[in-house]
């Protein structure tokens, strides 16, 4: 169910950047909350550099949204934002301030993945458990 969406200039990513970096937050997220890799969706879209403002004025940073499960604390939030900053700009070697990183946080009820309605967080090995033959091909992709 995580959704990372990765906002960036035009032609700023080569193809192999953007593989590591879906590999990078696919890894910080699972090891931060303990998700399995295959439910972990990446995507990188490129906007136009002239079409990103901040305070009226032009701007070329890179934008990170990622749409989680509500229920997580505080505490892995910002695990999961400092590790998430860190490894884009290690990866990039752009300058931290220009990377913005925003969590969002649904209801797991309003959440679908392979035509299940996802577990609240701290549910999943039941989850898991009882659905186990619907998510065996995608779980075994990991």
């Amino acid at each position: 169910m995580p959704f990372y969406q990765c906002f960036v200039p035009q032609g700023s990513l080569s193809a192999d950047t953007r593989a590591t970096l879906a590999d990078a937050i696919t890894e910080i997220h699972c090891t931060v909350t303990g998700a399995p890799r295959g439910f972990v969706h990446v995507v990188f879209v490129e906007y136009d550099p002239t079409a990103y403002f901040t305070g009226g004025r032009p701007n070329s940073c890179s934008v990170i949204s990622g749409t989680i499960r509500a229920g997580r604390d505080r505490q892995t939030r910002a695990r999961l934002l400092t590790e998430l900053s860190q490894s884009w700009v290690a990866i990039t070697g752009e300058d931290p301030r220009s990377l913005l990183i925003g969590l969002n946080e649904v209801d797991s009820t309003s959440v679908m993945e392979a035509g299940l309605i996802m577990p609240a967080p701290g549910e999943e090995a039941e989850w898991l458990q009882r659905n186990q033959q619907v998510l065996g091909k995608l779980l075994a992709s990991q």
